[in-house]
Protein backbone atom coordinates (compact mmCIF):
# COMPACT_ATOMS: atom_id res chain seq x y z
CA UNK A 1 0.00 0.00 0.00
CA UNK A 2 0.83 3.84 -0.70
CA UNK A 3 1.83 5.89 2.40
CA UNK A 4 -1.19 7.93 3.07
CA UNK A 5 0.87 10.48 4.75
CA UNK A 6 2.76 11.28 1.26
CA UNK A 7 -0.46 11.07 -0.77
CA UNK A 8 -2.36 13.65 1.67
CA UNK A 9 1.28 15.56 1.42
CA UNK A 10 1.45 15.39 -2.36
CA UNK A 11 -2.25 16.67 -2.51
CA UNK A 12 -2.07 19.23 -0.58
CA UNK A 13 0.78 20.68 -2.42
CA UNK A 14 -1.36 20.74 -5.48
CA UNK A 15 -3.88 22.09 -4.00
CA UNK A 16 -1.47 24.83 -3.11
CA UNK A 17 -0.46 25.06 -6.66
CA UNK A 18 -3.73 25.03 -8.27
CA UNK A 19 -4.98 27.91 -6.09
CA UNK A 20 -1.53 30.11 -6.45
CA UNK A 21 -2.31 29.76 -10.03
CA UNK A 22 -6.00 30.75 -10.19
CA UNK A 23 -4.42 33.70 -7.59
CA UNK A 24 -2.26 35.24 -9.97
CA UNK A 25 -4.62 34.47 -13.44
CA UNK A 26 -6.66 36.72 -11.07
CA UNK A 27 -4.48 39.21 -10.03
CA UNK A 28 -3.46 39.22 -14.06
CA UNK A 29 -6.77 40.15 -14.98
CA UNK A 30 -7.81 42.50 -12.50
CA UNK A 31 -4.93 44.33 -13.22
CA UNK A 32 -5.27 44.29 -17.09
CA UNK A 33 -3.09 45.24 -19.89
CA UNK A 34 0.36 46.20 -19.41
CA UNK A 35 -0.13 50.48 -19.69
CA UNK A 36 3.76 50.85 -19.81
CA UNK A 37 6.79 49.03 -21.25
CA UNK A 38 8.88 49.75 -18.01
CA UNK A 39 7.37 49.73 -14.80
CA UNK A 40 9.08 52.04 -12.37
CA UNK A 41 9.35 49.63 -8.79
CA UNK A 42 11.18 51.99 -6.48
CA UNK A 43 13.29 55.02 -6.82
CA UNK A 44 16.51 55.14 -4.46
CA UNK A 45 18.67 58.54 -5.00
CA UNK A 46 19.87 59.06 -7.72
CA UNK A 47 19.02 55.48 -8.74
CA UNK A 48 15.40 53.72 -9.45
CA UNK A 49 14.50 49.93 -9.69
CA UNK A 50 12.14 49.41 -12.78
CA UNK A 51 11.01 46.54 -14.49
CA UNK A 52 11.39 46.19 -18.42
CA UNK A 53 8.66 43.88 -20.22
CA UNK A 54 11.63 42.15 -21.93
CA UNK A 55 14.64 42.48 -19.62
CA UNK A 56 13.18 42.37 -16.37
CA UNK A 57 13.96 44.19 -13.32
CA UNK A 58 16.55 46.80 -14.01
CA UNK A 59 18.54 49.61 -12.05
CA UNK A 60 18.55 52.60 -14.19
CA UNK A 61 20.06 56.54 -13.16
CA UNK A 62 17.17 58.42 -12.23
CA UNK A 63 16.54 61.33 -14.18
CA UNK A 64 13.68 64.08 -13.34
CA UNK A 65 12.31 64.48 -16.43
CA UNK A 66 9.65 63.43 -19.52
CA UNK A 67 9.02 59.32 -19.19
CA UNK A 68 8.06 57.34 -21.72
CA UNK A 69 3.94 56.92 -22.31
CA UNK A 70 3.23 54.80 -24.83
CA UNK A 71 1.18 51.85 -23.69
CA UNK A 72 2.60 48.34 -25.17
CA UNK A 73 -0.31 47.47 -26.45
CA UNK A 74 -0.76 50.54 -28.90
CA UNK A 75 2.24 48.86 -31.45
CA UNK A 76 1.11 45.80 -33.03
CA UNK A 77 3.47 43.59 -35.38
CA UNK A 78 2.39 41.87 -38.70
CA UNK A 79 5.28 39.73 -40.23
CA UNK A 80 7.50 42.27 -39.09
CA UNK A 81 5.87 45.39 -39.55
CA UNK A 82 4.99 47.53 -36.58
CA UNK A 83 2.46 49.72 -37.02
CA UNK A 84 1.34 52.57 -34.00
CA UNK A 85 -2.34 52.59 -32.93
CA UNK A 86 -2.50 54.98 -29.94
CA UNK A 87 -2.39 58.19 -32.16
CA UNK A 88 -1.15 59.57 -35.27
CA UNK A 89 2.33 58.24 -36.56
CA UNK A 90 4.27 58.77 -39.79
CA UNK A 91 7.31 55.53 -40.91
CA UNK A 92 10.17 56.87 -42.01
CA UNK A 93 13.34 55.52 -43.41
CA UNK A 94 17.36 55.94 -43.09
CA UNK A 95 19.45 55.61 -46.01
CA UNK A 96 23.09 56.28 -46.96
CA UNK A 97 25.18 55.71 -49.68
CA UNK A 98 25.26 51.76 -48.47
CA UNK A 99 21.57 51.33 -49.97
CA UNK A 100 23.16 52.25 -53.44
CA UNK A 101 20.90 54.16 -55.93
CA UNK A 102 17.15 54.71 -54.64
CA UNK A 103 14.30 54.61 -57.04
CA UNK A 104 12.47 57.52 -54.78
CA UNK A 105 9.15 57.21 -56.42
CA UNK A 106 8.55 53.44 -55.66
CA UNK A 107 9.16 54.48 -52.31
CA UNK A 108 7.06 57.34 -51.99
CA UNK A 109 4.41 54.81 -53.35
CA UNK A 110 4.77 52.69 -50.90
CA UNK A 111 3.86 53.26 -47.12
CA UNK A 112 6.89 55.01 -46.48
CA UNK A 113 6.23 59.20 -45.26
CA UNK A 114 9.15 60.28 -44.67
CA UNK A 115 13.04 59.57 -45.00
CA UNK A 116 16.07 60.21 -42.42
CA UNK A 117 18.99 61.00 -45.09
CA UNK A 118 22.47 60.60 -44.36
CA UNK A 119 25.04 63.82 -44.55
CA UNK A 120 28.18 62.26 -44.25
CA UNK A 121 30.13 61.09 -41.47
CA UNK A 122 33.43 61.51 -39.37
CA UNK A 123 36.22 58.47 -40.37
CA UNK A 124 36.57 56.34 -37.64
CA UNK A 125 40.27 56.06 -37.87
CA UNK A 126 41.50 59.23 -39.55
CA UNK A 127 39.34 61.50 -38.32
CA UNK A 128 38.39 62.69 -41.32
CA UNK A 129 34.54 64.30 -42.27
CA UNK A 130 33.88 62.64 -45.65
CA UNK A 131 30.52 63.58 -47.31
CA UNK A 132 27.88 60.52 -48.08
CA UNK A 133 28.46 60.15 -51.59
CA UNK A 134 24.61 59.59 -52.35
CA UNK A 135 23.56 62.59 -50.11
CA UNK A 136 22.64 65.05 -52.89
CA UNK A 137 21.03 62.54 -55.31
CA UNK A 138 18.96 61.21 -52.26
CA UNK A 139 18.29 64.94 -50.94
CA UNK A 140 16.69 65.63 -54.72
CA UNK A 141 15.00 62.17 -55.39
CA UNK A 142 13.25 62.28 -51.95
CA UNK A 143 12.07 65.98 -53.44
CA UNK A 144 11.55 64.99 -56.35
CA UNK A 145 9.37 62.15 -55.10
CA UNK A 146 7.50 64.97 -52.49
CA UNK A 147 9.05 62.76 -49.65
CA UNK A 148 9.58 64.78 -46.48
CA UNK A 149 13.32 64.41 -45.17
CA UNK A 150 15.15 64.72 -42.03
CA UNK A 151 18.94 64.42 -42.21
CA UNK A 152 21.99 62.79 -39.69
CA UNK A 153 25.51 62.90 -39.39
CA UNK A 154 27.23 59.30 -38.18
CA UNK A 155 29.42 61.01 -35.91
CA UNK A 156 33.23 59.71 -34.76
CA UNK A 157 33.68 62.78 -32.63
CA UNK A 158 35.88 62.76 -29.59
CA UNK A 159 35.79 66.68 -28.67
CA UNK A 160 33.52 68.79 -28.49
CA UNK A 161 35.36 70.92 -31.36
CA UNK A 162 34.66 68.13 -33.44
CA UNK A 163 30.85 67.70 -33.27
CA UNK A 164 30.88 71.44 -33.46
CA UNK A 165 32.69 70.62 -36.77
CA UNK A 166 30.68 68.37 -37.89
CA UNK A 167 27.53 70.63 -36.87
CA UNK A 168 28.63 73.31 -39.04
CA UNK A 169 29.08 70.69 -41.88
CA UNK A 170 26.01 69.28 -41.42
CA UNK A 171 23.99 72.99 -41.84
CA UNK A 172 26.26 74.18 -44.88
CA UNK A 173 25.35 70.87 -46.81
CA UNK A 174 21.32 71.20 -45.89
CA UNK A 175 21.38 75.11 -46.58
CA UNK A 176 19.89 74.54 -50.24
CA UNK A 177 16.81 71.79 -49.33
CA UNK A 178 13.55 71.78 -47.05
CA UNK A 179 13.97 70.34 -43.93
CA UNK A 180 10.54 68.94 -42.24
CA UNK A 181 11.48 66.01 -39.77
CA UNK A 182 14.85 66.73 -37.70
CA UNK A 183 18.82 67.04 -38.35
CA UNK A 184 20.05 63.93 -36.03
CA UNK A 185 23.21 63.52 -34.15
CA UNK A 186 23.92 59.29 -34.55
CA UNK A 187 26.96 58.63 -32.58
CA UNK A 188 27.53 55.28 -30.75
CA UNK A 189 30.31 53.02 -29.92
CA UNK A 190 32.35 50.80 -32.21
CA UNK A 191 31.71 46.69 -32.04
CA UNK A 192 33.48 43.95 -32.70
CA UNK A 193 31.20 40.87 -34.29
CA UNK A 194 31.01 39.18 -30.22
CA UNK A 195 29.49 42.95 -29.16
CA UNK A 196 32.08 44.03 -27.09
CA UNK A 197 33.87 47.67 -27.47
CA UNK A 198 36.23 47.94 -30.47
CA UNK A 199 39.46 48.60 -28.20
CA UNK A 200 40.64 50.03 -31.56
CA UNK A 201 38.34 52.43 -32.26
CA UNK A 202 39.26 56.39 -31.67
CA UNK A 203 35.77 56.64 -29.53
CA UNK A 204 36.97 53.85 -27.40
CA UNK A 205 38.44 56.56 -25.27
CA UNK A 206 35.36 58.43 -24.86
CA UNK A 207 33.13 58.22 -21.97
CA UNK A 208 29.30 58.68 -21.29
CA UNK A 209 29.87 62.23 -19.84
CA UNK A 210 32.05 63.66 -22.83
CA UNK A 211 29.68 62.24 -25.21
CA UNK A 212 26.55 63.65 -23.55
CA UNK A 213 28.52 66.62 -24.31
CA UNK A 214 29.24 66.44 -27.82
CA UNK A 215 24.92 65.83 -28.19
CA UNK A 216 24.81 69.14 -26.48
CA UNK A 217 27.43 70.33 -29.24
CA UNK A 218 26.12 69.64 -32.16
CA UNK A 219 22.15 70.03 -30.66
CA UNK A 220 22.80 73.34 -29.90
CA UNK A 221 24.61 74.97 -32.80
CA UNK A 222 21.27 73.46 -35.32
CA UNK A 223 18.90 74.67 -32.93
CA UNK A 224 20.58 77.91 -33.41
CA UNK A 225 20.43 77.65 -36.71
CA UNK A 226 16.59 77.16 -36.42
CA UNK A 227 16.69 73.69 -37.12
CA UNK A 228 15.30 70.73 -35.13
CA UNK A 229 17.73 68.25 -33.74
CA UNK A 230 17.59 64.75 -32.40
CA UNK A 231 19.94 62.89 -31.06
CA UNK A 232 20.17 58.89 -31.60
CA UNK A 233 20.24 56.25 -28.62
CA UNK A 234 19.38 52.66 -27.69
CA UNK A 235 19.06 51.40 -24.55
CA UNK A 236 22.14 50.11 -23.89
CA UNK A 237 23.69 53.98 -24.21
CA UNK A 238 20.40 55.87 -22.87
CA UNK A 239 21.35 54.12 -19.03
CA UNK A 240 24.79 53.40 -19.20
CA UNK A 241 26.26 55.76 -20.77
CA UNK A 242 24.44 59.51 -21.28
CA UNK A 243 23.33 61.85 -18.96
CA UNK A 244 19.90 62.55 -20.58
CA UNK A 245 19.05 64.82 -17.86
CA UNK A 246 21.41 67.72 -19.65
CA UNK A 247 19.86 66.96 -23.20
CA UNK A 248 16.02 66.37 -22.44
CA UNK A 249 15.61 69.60 -24.33
CA UNK A 250 16.44 67.80 -27.66
CA UNK A 251 14.42 64.85 -29.39
CA UNK A 252 15.64 61.27 -29.27
CA UNK A 253 15.99 59.06 -31.89
CA UNK A 254 15.42 55.41 -30.09
CA UNK A 255 16.64 52.27 -31.43
CA UNK A 256 15.26 48.91 -30.14
CA UNK A 257 14.31 45.93 -32.40
CA UNK A 258 11.79 44.67 -30.82
CA UNK A 259 7.53 44.32 -31.51
CA UNK A 260 7.36 47.40 -29.34
CA UNK A 261 9.87 50.36 -27.64
CA UNK A 262 10.97 49.69 -24.11
CA UNK A 263 12.46 52.14 -22.53
CA UNK A 264 11.72 54.28 -19.37
CA UNK A 265 12.35 57.92 -20.55
CA UNK A 266 10.63 59.48 -23.44
CA UNK A 267 11.80 59.45 -27.07
CA UNK A 268 10.37 61.27 -30.47
CA UNK A 269 11.02 58.46 -32.47
CA UNK A 270 11.81 54.36 -32.59
CA UNK A 271 13.62 52.86 -34.99
CA UNK A 272 12.23 49.26 -34.72
CA UNK A 273 14.24 47.42 -37.64
CA UNK A 274 17.58 47.48 -39.61
CA UNK A 275 16.41 45.00 -41.64
CA UNK A 276 13.23 46.54 -43.34
CA UNK A 277 12.66 45.86 -47.09
CA UNK A 278 10.91 48.89 -48.95
CA UNK A 279 9.66 49.15 -52.67
CA UNK A 280 12.68 50.90 -54.92
CA UNK A 281 15.86 50.11 -52.41
CA UNK A 282 17.39 46.43 -53.32
CA UNK A 283 18.88 46.73 -49.88
CA UNK A 284 17.26 46.35 -46.35
CA UNK A 285 16.67 49.61 -45.00
CA UNK A 286 16.58 50.51 -40.98
CA UNK A 287 12.61 51.49 -40.65
CA UNK A 288 11.37 54.10 -37.86
CA UNK A 289 8.38 55.03 -36.40
CA UNK A 290 7.65 58.83 -35.75
CA UNK A 291 5.60 59.43 -32.96
CA UNK A 292 5.31 63.30 -33.07
CA UNK A 293 4.22 65.80 -35.82
CA UNK A 294 7.39 67.80 -37.29
CA UNK A 295 6.52 70.32 -39.15
CA UNK A 296 8.51 72.54 -41.74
Amino acid sequence: MGNPGRKTLFLGITVVLVVLIITISAVMLAKGPRQSSVELLEKNGAQAKVNDMYEGDMTIPFWNIPVNTFPPEDFKEDKGVVAYTGGDSTIGINVSQKMGDIDWAAVAASEVDFAMIRVGFRQNEKGRITPDANFEANMQGAADAGLPVGVYFYSKAVTDAEADEEAAFVLEQIRPYKMTYPVAFYWEYDRKDDGDVNEKSRTVRCNGDQVTGFIQTFCKKVKTAGYKPCFYSDKDMGYNSLDLSRIAEYDMWYAEARPAPSFYYEFDMWQYTKEGEVPGISNTVPVTLCLKEYKN
